[in-house]
C-alpha cells in the first residue's frame, strides 16, 4: 500500500511539470547557466535561429524597418514614392500586426547587449585563474568560522582526496595523525561536504549522488529512492537490468525513468572536473570592487555577444505575397528570438539584484571577513528584490564573485541565523562558540546544555537548550555525562 501510495504521489508531482513550456524551461536553463556555459549556449541558438543575429555595430537596423514615425496608436500609414513603386512590397505590416505577432511596437528595441560598465576598474586584478581543485576547495575553507585546530583538520582532508573528489582515508588513522577526536574530525568533514563542487569529499558513489540530487533541487523522495537503487541495485543498474529493479522496488517505469535521468545529470566524480591535472579555469560571474566604504556591482559578460532581430527577417515579413508555411515559420522564429533576448535581458537584471542585495546583506563580511559573516536566507533577498525565492537559488546557483576576499561562489554568502544582542548571527558562528565553551571546559567542571545556554546568555546569544542539543549533535560532540564517561 505505502509503495502505491508513493507512485501515487511521485507520478503526480511528475504530471505537474508537463505544463512547463520548452520557452520557460529554456529561460530558467538560461537563468542558471554560469558565463561560460551562457557563452555556449547563445552560439548554439545563433546557428539554429536565423532571425537572431550578432549586433555587430551595436545600432538597431531591425527596428529601423518599422520606424516609430510619430503617427497615433492605430493611424495607419501613408504609402510614400518608394512604396507605390515596387507591387512585391504594397503591403507592410502595420505596427498592430506586428505587436501581434511578437509583443512588441512598432520601433521598439528588441535586442540585448551585455553590460559594458567598467569605467575606472582595473580588471587585471579580477581575471578568473586556473586553480588546483586543492587551492579551490581551500578558499572555501579560509572563509569558515573555524578555529586552527579545526582549520588544520579541514586542510588534511582536503590534501587526501582522491582525483576523483572522494575522502577514502581511515577516519580513525587520520584522527591518531592529527591528535584530535573522531568527533572533532567528523564535524568538519561534514562541513567540506558541503563545498563546491557538490559530493565533494564523499565517503561512497552512493553519498555522492544524492548529495549532488539535493543540491540541485531534487526531492527528497527522489533522492531517497536513488539511493535504494544505488545501494541495492548496483548490479543490476550496470547491466542494465532495469525490469528487475523496477520489480524489486515495486516503482512504475515512468518513475523509474525519472529517477535514473536525475541520476544521469549527477557527476560521479566530481574531482575531475579540474582536469587530469587537478586545474580548472573559474571565471566570475560578477566582479563585487571596493569603492571607498561602499561596493559596486560589475556583472562579468565578457564574450557573451550582443544579439537582435535579424533586419532580413523583417523585409520578408512585409512583403504580402510571402506563402503562409514561410510566414508561419518565420512567426515562430521571430517569436522564439524575442523570447531569447527578454530571457538574456531578465538573466541580467537579476543577477545584478540578487548580487546587490547580497552585498549589502554582508557588508560587513566584506570588509573584514569570515567572522562578520551574517544570517542571510534566500527569503531575505527575495523580499528585498521582489524575485521569487526560486529565482533566487537559480541566479546564485554555480556562479562566482571576485571579491577582495577572492573567488566566493554566491552560495557561501547564506548562512543559517541564531538571535543574538547584535541582530542575527550565521549558524556556523554559534556552533563554533558552543565548541570553544566545550573545547575549554574544566574537567572537573564539565558543561551541561542548560550551562551552555546560560553562558551563551552572557555572550549576547539567545539560543534555547534543545537548540544547543541539536548543534552539539551536528558537530557529533557528546553529551555531558558521555564526555565524563569518556574522560575518566
Amino acid at each position: 500500500m505505502n509503495n502505491l501510495r508513493q507512485n501515487i504521489d511521485i507520478k503526480n508531482t511528475l504530471q505537474t511539470t508537463v505544463y512547463i513550456t520548452p520557452q520557460m524551461k529554456q529561460s530558467l536553463a538560461m537563468l542558471q547557466m554560469p558565463l561560460q556555459e551562457l557563452s555556449q549556449e547563445i552560439s548554439s541558438i545563433l546557428e539554429e535561429n536565423p532571425v537572431l543575429e550578432v549586433a555587430d555595430d551595436g545600432g538597431d537596423d531591425f527596428a529601423d524597418e518599422f520606424p516609430s514615425d510619430g503617427r497615433e496608436d492605430g493611424e495607419p500609414a501613408q504609402p510614400d514614392e518608394e512604396t507605390k513603386t515596387e507591387p512585391d512590397m504594397a503591403e507592410t505590416v502595420s505596427g498592430d500586426d506586428w505587436e501581434e505577432y511578437i509583443g512588441y511596437e512598432a520601433g521598439d528595441d528588441i535586442s540585448y547587449r551585455p553590460m559594458n560598465d567598467d569605467e575606472g576598474v582595473d580588471f587585471e586584478q579580477f581575471v578568473g585563474a586556473s586553480v588546483s581543485l586543492y587551492d579551490y576547495l581551500m578558499n572555501q575553507l579560509k572563509i569558515q568560522p573555524f578555529d586552527k585546530k579545526r582549520l588544520r583538520i579541514g586542510e588534511y582532508i582536503i590534501g587526501n582526496l582522491s582525483d576523483d573528489g572522494y575522502f577514502r582515508t581511515d577516519t580513525a588513522s587520520a584522527c591518531e595523525e592529527l591528535g584530535v577526536s573522531e568527533d572533532e574530525f567528523e564535524s568538519v568533514l561534514s562541513v567540506v561536504k558541503t563545498f563546491d563542487p557538490s559530493g565533494i569529499a564523499s565517503g561512497s558513489l552512493r553519498e555522492c549522488i544524492i548529495t549532488q540530487m539535493l543540491d540541485g533541487g531534487c526531492e527528497e523522495v527522489y533522492a531517497q529512492f536513488a539511493g535504494q537503487i544505488l545501494e541495492e541495485y548496483p548490479s543490476e543498474l550496470a547491466s542494465f537490468k532495469y525490469d528487475e529493479i523496477m520489480k524489486g522496488m515495486s516503482i512504475e517505469r515512468d518513475t523509474f525513468d525519472y529517477i535514473l535521468s536525475l541520476i544521469k545529470k549527477t557527476d560521479p566524480r566530481p574531482g575531475l572536473n579540474f582536469s587530469g591535472s587537478e586545474t580548472r579555469f573559474i571565471t566570475p560571474d560578477v566582479f563585487i570592487v571596493r569603492n571607498g566604504e561602499k561596493f559596486d556591482i560589475i556583472l562579468n559578460e565578457s564574450g557573451l555577444p550582443p544579439v537582435r532581430l535579424n533586419n532580413y527577417y523583417a523585409r520578408m515579413m512585409r512583403d504580402a505575397s510571402l506563402d503562409a508555411e514561410s510566414r508561419q515559420y518565420i512567426k515562430e522564429k521571430v517569436k522564439n528570438a524575442v523570447w531569447v533576448i527578454e530571457s538574456l535581458q531578465k538573466r541580467q537584471k537579476a543577477i545584478y539584484k540578487v548580487v546587490k542585495a547580497i552585498t549589502d546583506f554582508q557588508e560587513d563580511f566584506l570588509k573584514h571577513g569570515a567572522a562578520r559573516l551574517k544570517a542571510l536566507k534566500l527569503k531575505d533577498v527575495a523580499d528585498v528584490t521582489e524575485l521569487h525565492e526560486s529565482t533566487v537559488s537559480r541566479v546564485t546557483s554555480g556562479k562566482y564573485a571576485m571579491t577582495d576576499h577572492g573567488l566566493i561562489e554566491l552560495k557561501a554568502f547564506f548562512a543559517k541565523s541564531a538571535v543574538s544582542d547584535e541582530g542575527d548571527m550565521s549558524t556556523n558562528v554559534v556552533k563554533s562558540k558552543i565548541k570553544e565553551l566545550i573545547d575549554s571546559e574544566s574537567p572537573d567542571d564539565l558543561l551541561s546544555d542548560q550551562r551552555i545556554v546560560e553562558l551563551m546568555g552572557d555572550k549576547g546569544i539567545k539560543i534555547a537548550r534543545r537548540t544547543v542539543a541539536k548543534y552539539r549533535d551536528e558537530m557529533n560532540i557528546p553529551t555531558m555525562s558521555q564526555r565524563k564517561r569518556l574522560r575518566r
